[in-house]
């Protein structure tokens, strides 16, 4: 037979362009009987038909315009499109050109690109993590929301911060009186750049049916009355001369450091451009950052040279000792060196209990950064390890659920915050973990009850997932105490002497007056024994 690109009945056949009479036909493209052949627009008498890209029989079949006679029908309405592959396939020589036909579902896939598109370009201004919101400690939630004033837009407009909202226009003006500037100057320098600040935010329904006008005006608003609050803020009388209360105060200053109610430090520039008290304000902002660090011993108040996103980022870098560095970790990395603090690659380290029976007691650092951890052994027996100090109370509560929350949304972050909290919560199994920081000097406790300090960082930490390098030195050199007073029998009856004996002033007298009363004791009978 002459050669027939179709195959009947399950047969293989080589392609053929000729049918049964010996006629010319067009490549065909069918599958008949159920076996897999290429579409054709031929039917079975030869004659021309529509292109058809369909399988016959019980084959799974593609959308057609053809019936079963060859005859157009109406083309049916569906959601999907039709994506053409193409590829090459060599017969008799020649590379024609072969489609595979694909269905996708349009709203799927368009819904999948622009949940790329979003994920590629994380904001620096992100809402909260859903894990956060939702968690199941009550009190979380309430963190993350403005107590008194909302910056930026994500809260504009709530009825809960009209009241707050109609102070912010007389502390602005005073702000561009004392700067020296104008209103419209300021107003216009800030829309031109408002469409790339927009993009420091969550694109949510409340940004998106904003206008430019709007938004710019919000940026505008908001940022000189932040400039001017910072400004007047540290002053001895700083409530009087802003017209807040001290309570209303203290919560406006908590709600300046919420990852939702950040304003892009860009706009503070854009402000402090031209303004003749540029430079002191920029010291003001350093300094009002810097007071917010949970009991800042030791820490140097140094001015960034790369600008942070916002007021939080401002803080992160502070707490964690990286002023003017491009990449978080690189300094870090640097001071590491021969120091003992650094980054564990993966596990975690043994709770308070656990060390103390090996021998390791704990001391506050020189500093406060969150960097500052440190493992020195004594004398191959005993070990000292240092962590910072840091005043527990609900404000550094809402700042740590804030940075995590920062953290856990930045994907160039290098978990700072988090990785720290994670050790620190594997030090606190139980609130007796709480007491024995506190009475080293490490917690200062302003909450209340020990468990309390000991349920928010298991609560907190529980879903974390810290940094898999953080304080490396410091867990290797505490593993090494560890398994070395593991093999060492003698070690182990030293460490527990020590514990028993000497754990306190009052068991050392005890112990003492028990050696005297045995020396006593001997002395006396001797005495009298020989004196007999």
């Amino acid at each position: 037979m002459p050669l027939n690109k179709n195959n009947i009945a399950g047969t293989t056949m080589k392609p053929s362009n000729k049918n049964s009479a010996g006629t010319t036909m067009p490549p065909n493209k069918n599958n008949i009987a159920g076996t897999t052949m290429k579409p054709s627009n031929n039917n079975s008498a030869g004659t021309t038909m529509p292109p058809n890209k369909n399988k016959i029989a019980g084959t799974t079949m593609n959308p057609s315009n053809n019936n079963s006679a060859g005859t157009t029908m109406p083309q049916s309405n569906n959601k999907y499109y039709s994506l053409y592959c193409r590829t090459f396939c060599a017969t008799n020589g020649e590379i024609p050109n072969g489609e595979h036909l694909i269905d996708i579902d349009t709203q799927v896939w368009n819904d999948a690109d622009k949940a790329s598109n979003a994920r590629e370009r994380t904001p620096r201004i992100p809402k909260i993590p859903i894990a956060l919101r939702n968690s199941q400690n009550q009190k979380l939630p309430q963190w993350f929301k403005p107590s008194v004033i909302s910056i930026g837009p994500y809260y504009y407009g709530q009825k809960d911060y009209q009241e707050a909202q109609k102070l912010k226009f007389g502390h602005a003006m005073k702000f561009i009186e004392e700067s020296k500037q104008k209103k419209d100057d300021l107003y216009l320098r800030i829309k031109n750049e408002t469409p790339e600040l927009l993009k420091r935010y969550h694109n949510d329904q409340t940004i998106s049916d904003s206008s430019a006008q709007k938004l710019a005006t919000i940026f505008l608003l908001d940022g000189c009355f932040l400039l001017h609050f910072i400004n007047y803020s540290s002053e001895e009388n700083g409530s009087k001369l802003l017209g807040f209360t001290n309570h209303e105060m203290t919560h406006i200053k908590q709600d300046l450091f919420l990852l939702e109610n950040q304003l892009p430090y860009e706009v503070l520039e854009l402000l402090l451009k031209d303004a003749e008290n540029s430079i002191p304000m920029k010291g003001k902002i350093n300094n009002f950052v810097a007071s917010h660090v949970p009991f800042p011993r030791g820490i140097r108040v140094t001015e960034v040279n790369l600008p942070p996103f916002h007021l939080l980022h401002y803080l992160q870098f502070i707490i964690l000792d990286k002023p003017g560095t491009s990449s978080p970790t690189h300094k870090q990395d640097e001071e590491d060196k021969g120091r003992g603090r650094g980054r564990l690659e993966g596990g975690s380290c043994k709770n308070v209990q656990e060390l103390r029976k090996v021998g390791i007691h704990f001391m506050p650092s020189p500093t406060s950064y969150l960097t500052d951890i440190s493992f020195k052994p004594h004398f191959g027996t005993t070990g000292c390890l240092k962590l910072p100090t840091f005043s527990m109370n609900t404000s550094t509560m809402i700042i740590f659920l804030n940075l995590i929350a920062f953290e856990s949304s930045d994907t160039a972050s290098n978990l700072g915050v988090i990785s720290y909290l994670c050790f620190l919560d594997s030090l606190i199994d139980r609130w007796d973990g709480v007491k024995e920081l506190q009475a080293a000097g490490i917690i200062r406790n302003f909450v209340g009850e020990q468990r309390d300090v000991a349920q928010f960082f298991n609560n907190v930490c529980s879903k974390l997932v810290p940094n898999p390098s953080a304080y490396k030195d410091v867990k290797e050199q505490i593993q090494n105490h560890v398994d070395r007073h593991q093999n060492c029998r003698l070690r182990k009856w030293y460490i527990q002497c020590m514990q028993k004996y000497f754990s306190s002033p009052w068991s050392f007298i005890a112990l003492i007056a028990a050696v005297i009363g045995l020396l006593l004791t001997g002395i006396q009978a001797y005495t009298s024994l020989f004196s007999g």
